[in-house]
């Protein structure tokens, strides 16, 4: 049974989240990051813009975190297609290069593991329950969230948006009172980050 308010957010989470992880991958211009936001919030042709541009760069300059936008914004191209082949299709690319960015930074230092992981964690959270990548995704959120010292060294933004997949991961995994403990620190960063604005 899935709680209601992590389906309420189901679309704005999935953006949120990775947009905030994005925003710290000071490699990747701007325009290139607008796209990649527009093409999560809803907008197919700004999703291909970003999944061109983003081809483009990980030619020129490979980088995990790259790869990891990569990967999501390819998984995301199965939103805007009614063919179930073509759905399939989408989602396994860009899962691949989620899974290989996931793999580079295995060893890398904390603030560019947990960019890879959230983006992965996130978009894993987002697939359908059928594709088997909740568990997966609830692990890497997880990772992130256990190294707690450097955890909380993050942006507000992003601790936020990582709680919020963690909780969207764990109600896919039918983990409901740990799917409410996180949403609720989730929603008590966005009150805080509300507080911040006024």
């Amino acid at each position: 049974m899935t709680m209601k308010p992590l389906s309420i957010f189901k679309k704005a989470i999935f953006g949120a989240s990775i947009v905030s992880t994005v925003t710290m991958a000071a490699e990747i211009p701007s325009h290139v990051i607008k796209a990649y936001q527009e093409g999560l919030a809803g907008s197919q042709a700004q999703n291909q813009l970003a999944i061109n541009a983003l081809k483009e760069l990980n030619e020129q300059t490979p980088s995990p975190i790259t790869l990891a936008m990569l990967g999501s914004a390819e998984t995301t191209q199965a939103r805007y297609t009614n063919q179930p082949w073509q759905k399939m299709k989408f989602a396994e690319l860009g899962i691949s290069k989620l899974n290989k960015a996931v793999k580079q930074v295995n060893k890398a230092p904390y603030p560019q593991q947990a960019r890879v992981y959230i983006t992965a964690g996130c978009t894993f959270s987002q697939v359908p329950k059928m594709m088997n990548r909740a568990e997966h995704g609830d692990h890497l959120l997880k990772q992130v969230i256990a190294e707690r010292s450097e955890f909380e060294k993050l942006n507000n933004q992003l601790k936020k948006m990582t709680y919020r997949c963690a909780a969207m991961a764990a109600d896919k995994l039918e983990d409901q009172p740990r799917a409410k403990s996180l949403l609720e620190k989730s929603e008590t960063l966005a009150q805080l980050l509300k507080s911040e604005k006024e």
